[in-house]
C-alpha cells in the first residue's frame, strides 16, 4: 500500500471476518519477504488480495507476490484494488490469477478511488459474508 488506503480496507474486511468466526492472517508485501507470503498462503483455503494501481499496473511487490503465486496453483482468491483516477490494479491481478487451474474469485473486486469511504464499508461486508459463507462451506 503506498499511502495506506488498501491496508485500511484489508484491515477493515480482517476485523468483519474474525466478527464472522474467520482466523486471519496478514501481510504487507512492502516489508514481508515473498517467500514468507507464499508459505503462509499454502496453509490458507482463501486468500484476499489488496493493492493499489500503480503506474497503470499493480504495486511492484504486489506483482511480483502474484507472479509467484500462479507458478503455485493457489486458489479461492477475492480482489481490493484502489487508484484515484484509474483503478485498474483489481482486473489486472483477475487477468495474472485467472491462469491458476481451477481458480474461484469470491464476489467482485472492490474498488477504493483513493480511500475506503464509510458507503463502502457494506461491499466489504458482502464481501466478508461471501468468503466467510465458502469457508463455512
Amino acid at each position: 500500500s503506498v499511502y495506506g488506503h488498501p491496508e485500511n480496507a484489508a484491515n477493515v474486511l480482517a476485523a468483519k471476518l474474525c466478527e464472522r468466526g474467520v482466523t486471519v492472517r496478514m501481510f504487507d508485501t512492502s516489508v514481508i519477504p515473498a517467500n514468507h507470503i507464499l508459505s503462509a498462503a499454502f496453509r490458507s483455503s482463501h486468500l484476499v488480495f489488496a493493492a493499489t494501481t500503480y503506474n497503470n499496473g499493480v504495486f511492484v511487490t504486489m506483482e511480483n507476490l502474484l507472479h509467484d503465486i500462479v507458478n503455485h496453483n493457489l486458489r479461492k482468491i477475492a480482489v481490493i484494488e484502489n487508484g484515484t483516477w484509474a483503478p485498474t490494479s483489481g482486473k489486472l491481478m483477475r487477468e495474472m490469477l485467472s491462469a491458476l487451474k481451477k481458480c474461484e474469485f469470491i464476489g467482485e473486486n472492490v474498488t477504493l478511488r483513493s480511500s475506503l469511504a464509510e458507503s463502502q464499508l457494506a461491499e466489504l461486508d458482502t464481501l466478508a459474508d461471501a468468503i466467510a459463507a465458502d469457508i463455512k462451506g
